[in-house]
């Protein structure tokens, strides 16, 4: 019996450069879309604060109005009636975060009158987050003055801020 080998197979690429790096471009803009979106809208999997909030704050005794705008390298932004103060965030669950801000006060001279700690927990849906926590506040020397729990509600208002603490 004449047994007669299987051709062997070459295998080519089929596929030019040019098509190949259009390829890898197109994964990368898929792979890179949702943190795009989540400057203005959560993805669809998680949602991230990105962007610049409106915010209504609550303590004991006191509500008013801040800006916040966080960023894609995970810092804050506040800005409220004591001026801009900076921190950071981090994403602690599907549609939950954790953000830290020390806001520092200052006296019409510019000296340093006190300084409070900012240290939330949130928890995002769409384009409104709540969060609470303590805020720590200290005085010039460092020594603790108070500790207050504070309440704070916000909806987005657009991309992050890039004039908050500049």
């Amino acid at each position: 019996m004449n047994r007669m080998k299987p051709a062997r197979l070459e295998w080519k690429n089929l596929t030019s450069r040019p098509a190949r790096r259009a390829a890898v471009c197109a994964a990368a803009v898929g792979l890179l879309a949702p943190l795009a979106a989540g400057t203005a809208e959560a993805s669809h999997r998680y949602s991230v604060p990105v962007g610049s909030w409106q915010a209504q704050v609550t303590r004991e005794g006191a509500a008013y109005e801040v800006r916040l705008s966080f960023r894609l390298d995970r810092t804050v932004c506040l800005v409220s009636p004591a001026g801009a103060s900076k921190g950071s965030w981090s994403r602690t669950g599907t549609d939950a975060f954790d953000y830290r801000i020390r806001e520092t006060w200052h006296d019409e001279g510019g000296a340093v009158t006190g300084w409070v700690d900012i240290d939330q927990d949130a928890e995002q849906s769409g384009s409104s987050f709540t969060s609470s926590g303590v805020s720590t506040v200290y005085r010039p020397d460092g020594t603790v003055d108070s500790s207050v729990p504070v309440t704070i509600s916000a909806v987005r208002t657009g991309p992050p801020d890039p004039a908050a603490c500049a």
